[in-house]
């Protein structure tokens, strides 16, 4: 590690535990940075000292002196960047450089300490360069004394000082940038929504300032674009079991398996994902030569192509940080083998409101505890094994009548359990339902009201294999006017129970590109409900079991 000597001015290397106390910068680059080269030799540092990148290093150097410091790290002029192996340890190494250091002096260049009009300097803050380049959430994140100073040295405050305005800018709670929460009790969503709305000069770069974030090293390969970022994802899921990194949004992403960029997490919602690790272990899983090798409960629909993979995290509240949603994968595929779909619908925000007074609270979470092992592959990888077989399904758009009015809403029929003995045995209309993706979708047709029920939304299952045979049946409609009374974006619930069956609508969502309708409801149908109860609880019991012996911290 090479440090600049703040009496001479000099720059030394040292190794280990021989490295002293020093300071650190964090700064944005412009024109006229010095380098190692130039730094090195005393009169081309001398001819460049009015140059603004020497201007900057000689300031942070004379207050590391008044802060009682013999030394100070500058990336400008501490690394040799002609030198591929010496960068590539010195950004692996980085985050923990920033950590180990004394003190931080974070330089904004444009906030000036007096502006010339009546702007507030905090509203100069605020809009800082220094908060839009990748490379400084790192700097923010590692140190534990951090100050602020203008472009004249003047000092604006400390990190804890100004927390609320940082966390405001940043999306960083506050709590963290206190350091009273490690960074490995955010989920991985979470610190992915921080690098959101950052850039870096060079693609790669996206991925390699976040290496110490998620504790990660590996060699860089500048070249590899886009690829730098997936390989990330790669090497994270090496070392953590937290299912959030997959829980972006697959239609604004340009993978589908991995994120091309943390922009995507912003738009799933990533700030408000939690690992939902204290109610149940996470399975074990990896890449593999046919994907990504995973087991999870699914969520069955009437298609044979499509399932939703149940995720081992939850969306949190952000008002009273309770589980309000557990997160799922729309997969399309065959025989164990998916890919992640882009289309109708990628994510889902499974709701856990609590249900009504007359069903159980332990029914809340509807879904089997049985976990099946699955690949998840790129699309080219599971569409051509497929072929022509899979078309129908995924040219869900086309099979509209050619005389309907397009759709207002839907419905995305789910079997959390499976389906057990029931079949489909009746939809009215029946070219409202389309199996191919589990959609019911009522609101293309238009019936003339009765006085009698109408039929136009009611779906009915039937078990032949009881005497006599059992019937399940749900109006659609009544569903959608319930629905309506609320907002879209506002919490509403219906469950409906008849004996074993369980018919619960909790969750809204808007389609992609309004296709099949634009706004569905997925309507979760049980048909084992005494079955469930059971399971739940015994599940209690082990979950108590294993908090009294401390197993499920």
């Amino acid at each position: 590690m090479r440090l600049i000597n703040v009496a001479t001015l000099e720059v030394e290397e040292f190794q280990g535990t021989s490295i002293p106390k020093y300071a650190i910068l964090s700064h944005t680059w412009g024109d006229g940075e010095a380098s190692l080269q130039q730094w090195t030799r005393r009169l081309t540092r001398l001819r460049h000292h009015r140059k603004p990148g020497f201007v900057k290093i000689n300031a942070a150097c004379v207050q590391a002196r008044r802060d009682g410091l013999p030394y100070l790290w500058a990336d400008t002029v501490c690394i040799d960047k002609t030198s591929s192996a010496e960068l590539s340890e010195a950004i692996n190494s980085m985050y923990a450089w920033y950590a180990n250091a004394k003190i931080c002096y974070v330089y904004l260049s444009d906030v000036a300490n007096r502006p010339a009009d009546n702007t507030d300097t905090f509203d100069l803050v605020r809009q800082s360069r220094w908060f839009t380049r990748g490379w400084t959430l790192q700097e923010l994140l590692a140190p534990t004394a951090l100050i602020f100073y203008s472009k004249d040295w003047t000092l604006l405050g400390t990190k804890n000082a100004l927390a609320v305005l940082i966390s405001s800018v940043t999306g960083i709670p506050e709590i963290c940038l206190h350091k009273r929460k490690r960074l490995d009790e955010y989920s991985i969503a979470q610190r992915m929504t921080w690098a959101a709305n950052r850039i870096t000069t060079r693609e790669e770069d996206m991925a390699y300032c976040l290496l110490g974030i998620f504790g990660i090293n590996m060699p860089l390969l500048y070249g590899e674009g886009i690829n730098a970022f997936r390989r990330l994802q790669e090497e994270i899921i090496k070392v953590s079991d937290d299912h959030s990194i997959f829980a972006f949004k697959t239609d604004v992403s340009e993978g589908t398996l991995f994120a091309h960029h943390p922009s995507v997490f912003a738009n799933g919602n990533g700030s408000r994902i939690h690992p939902n690790f204290a109610l149940k272990i996470t399975a074990p899983f990896s890449m593999t030569n046919a994907g990504l090798a995973m087991s999870t409960p699914l969520i069955r629909t009437l298609s044979p192509y499509w399932v939703l993979a149940l995720l081992n995290c939850v969306e949190v509240d952000d008002l009273d940080n309770m589980r309000r949603s557990l997160v799922c994968l729309s997969l399309f595929g065959k025989d164990n083998r998916f890919m992640r779909a882009r289309a109708p619908v990628s994510l889902i925000s499974l709701k856990l409101d609590e249900p009504p007074v007359n069903t159980s609270d332990d029914i809340q979470d509807l879904t089997t505890r049985t976990e099946t092992s699955y690949y998840i592959s790129y699309f080219s990888r599971v569409y051509s094994v497929y072929g022509t077989e899979m078309d129908v399904a995924m040219n869900f758009g086309t099979h509209i009548s050619p005389d309907s009015t397009e759709s207002e809403q839907g419905f995305m029929l789910t079997f959390p359990r499976g389906m057990a003995n029931y079949k489909l045995h009746a939809a009215f209309p029946a070219n409202g339902l389309r199996e191919n993706i589990s959609f019911f979708i009522p609101s293309h047709f238009d019936f003339p009201r009765t006085d009698v029920v109408s039929p136009r939304g009611v779906i009915i299952f039937k078990d032949e294999t009881a005497d006599p045979p059992q019937h399940v049946a749900e109006d659609a409609i009544q569903l959608l006017e319930k629905a309506d009374k609320k907002g879209f974006d506002e919490t509403w619930t219906h469950y409906h129970q008849l004996q074993s069956a369980i018919v619960a609508a909790r969750t809204r969502f808007k389609t992609l590109n309004g296709e099949p309708c634009k706004e569905a409801i997925m309507v979760e149908i049980v048909f084992d409900a005494d079955q469930l109860l059971r399971e739940r609880d015994i599940d209690d019991v082990r979950f108590m079991s294993r908090s009294s012996t401390g197993l499920s911290s």
